[in-house]
């Protein structure tokens, strides 16, 4: 039994850490901090299954207890320096020229990186229904269940944060 559980953690984590880190990252914009919040996820994830828990959608399961984690961090979070932001800004834009990188690749991450500020410029409650929806492919089924919403309310929210977004591109 103990193995078959181990087993299913490991096929979880295989198939989700990617989303859940991006999804951390997207809204701490620190990977060390994002990496944490993955960590942390997934330790509660294993929590629940050693308790017996029933989780009927692990992907839904692990997006609600990741956003409720970055909701508990932005509420402990100390205030950064407006220095400290500017370095880190600076430094993320060395990184993404390298001498490996094409026309067409680097006209991709621009558009990927406008197209992200556009989505963090949506308040919360559009930004994580879009965010959830179009980067990271899920149902709003799924997305209700991880705000705890009807998968309508989800919807309404997704489309209201389009109809946002393009006003915003229109500008």
């Amino acid at each position: 039994m103990e193995q078959h559980m181990i087993n299913k953690f490991e096929n979880i984590y295989k198939e989700e850490s990617d989303a859940i880190f991006r999804f951390c990252l997207l809204r701490v914009s620190d990977r060390e901090k994002a990496l944490d919040l993955t960590q942390e996820t997934f330790l509660r994830l294993w929590k629940s299954m050693l308790k017996g828990e029933e989780i009927l959608n692990n992907k839904a399961f692990l997006f609600k207890i990741a956003h409720r984690l970055i909701i508990d961090w932005y509420r402990k979070k100390k205030s950064f320096s407006l220095e400290s932001i500017l370095e880190r800004r600076e430094d993320e834009e060395y990184d993404i020229l390298d001498e490996n990188t094409d026309t067409e690749s680097l006209s991709t991450q621009a558009e990927a990186r406008h197209l992200i500020e556009k989505i963090n410029d949506l308040p919360s409650y559009h930004r994580t229904p879009v965010y959830l929806r179009y980067v990271e492919d899920l149902s709003p089924v799924e997305i209700g269940k991880i705000l705890g919403i009807s998968a309508n309310a989800a919807s309404v929210r997704i489309n209201r944060g389009l109809k946002e977004l393009k006003e915003q591109y229109e500008k």
